[in-house]
């Protein structure tokens, strides 16, 4: 835990004041600021502009507000419910959404879970106990996060994508890069423990593998913690998408852009960058877990759990800050690569 805080804090100082939220909506926000920021007078900046008439910033979201179009109907139904989304609430944008939904909704091609194909999209659940992300451990799949940056750069470099991917164009594939790039950085976007009936850690790819042993990337496991003097139970998962204090999705500080700047380039073909990172938030993802506790499985399917001391303060709020920030740099050196 002191190694992980010795090699994160440097980022807990870094953000801007700026309002706080899910990282699904202030944090992807951050991540496009920053690659916007940094793609600023290239020649990347002007083939996004292009594609999306407006910037990575505004098209971070776009994935995670498609997710309010329902699976039975169709249509979009997420009118209101997120500030973030309002760009996108008019006819023509909720169309789009439902099309992509409609395309993406039950074309996988192997089994994972119950979840929209779409859905899936935004995630993989590789065991802790494995030190790379490689295609056949338990949690990956053909429709997994991995998977699906590199079905939309393949759209973005005018080849068809891979099944079971339906990606219609160049926008809409820029704005799930946006998004799935934000993802990948997020550690449990890509880590997941699983744990028993008696709340023992297991590794899945050994042995047998038992289903009910998933946690679901932490969505089922379960934190006390007190939220303005309440006292309330949340998802672990929900804890890390939470990015807690500022964050800096409309002026980055220049100290933010330097350690973006500073971010060292992925290398070998941009198909293997997902794979690469992946495997680099799997082993944070590993740290994420390190010395938590397991109750006994709920009837709901669900462990009660501990974490230890100081574990906000050197472990996530630390690596939640220092991975928005190198998402950014990543998705700017991404899009620099497609269009140099």
């Amino acid at each position: 835990m002191k190694q992980l805080r010795k090699t994160t804090l440097a980022a807990a100082g870094l953000l801007a004041a700026a309002q706080a939220g899910a990282w699904n909506a202030a944090g992807h926000r951050a991540v496009g600021t920053i690659a916007d920021r940094l793609i600023a007078g290239t020649p990347a900046a002007i083939e996004v502009r292009k594609i999306l008439g407006s910037n990575l910033r505004t098209a971070a979201v776009w994935a995670d507000c498609a997710k309010g179009v329902s699976t039975t109907t169709f249509q979009y139904q997420g009118a209101g419910a997120f500030p973030e989304c309002a760009i996108y609430e008019n006819p023509a944008s909720q169309k789009q959404m439902e099309a992509f939904v409609r395309r993406n909704h039950a074309n996988c091609t192997s089994p994972h879970n119950t979840e929209s194909c779409h859905k899936q999209y935004h995630y993989t659940d590789v065991a802790i106990q494995r030190s790379e992300y490689r295609a056949g451990y338990v949690g990956t799949s053909e429709q997994d996060l991995v998977a699906a940056i590199n079905a939309a750069l393949a759209v973005l470099q005018d080849r068809a994508p891979a099944p079971p991917f339906h990606i219609a164009g160049k926008r809409e594939a820029l704005r799930l890069l946006a998004h799935y790039v934000g993802d990948i950085h997020q550690p449990l976007h890509v880590a997941a423990v699983y744990v028993d009936r008696q709340g023992k850690v297991v590794d899945p790819d050994e042995g047998s593998f038992d289903p009910r042993s998933e946690t679901h990337g932490g969505n089922d496991l379960l934190l006390q913690v007190v939220q303005g003097g309440v006292p309330k139970t949340i998802k672990m998962h929900g804890d890390w998408d939470n990015v807690h204090g500022a964050v800096p999705w409309d002026q980055p500080p220049a100290a933010v852009l330097k350690q973006a700047r500073a971010v060292a380039k992925t290398t070998g073909d941009l198909s293997t960058w997902s794979t690469a990172w992946a495997t680099e938030s799997l082993r944070l993802g590993a740290k994420a877990y390190a010395g938590l506790q397991y109750a006994p499985e709920s009837p709901a399917h669900q462990h009660a759990t501990t974490l230890p001391a100081g574990y906000a303060d050197e472990v996530r709020t630390p690596a939640q800050r220092e991975q928005v920030v190198k998402a950014g740099a990543r998705l700017a050196q991404l899009v620099r690569a497609l269009w140099p």
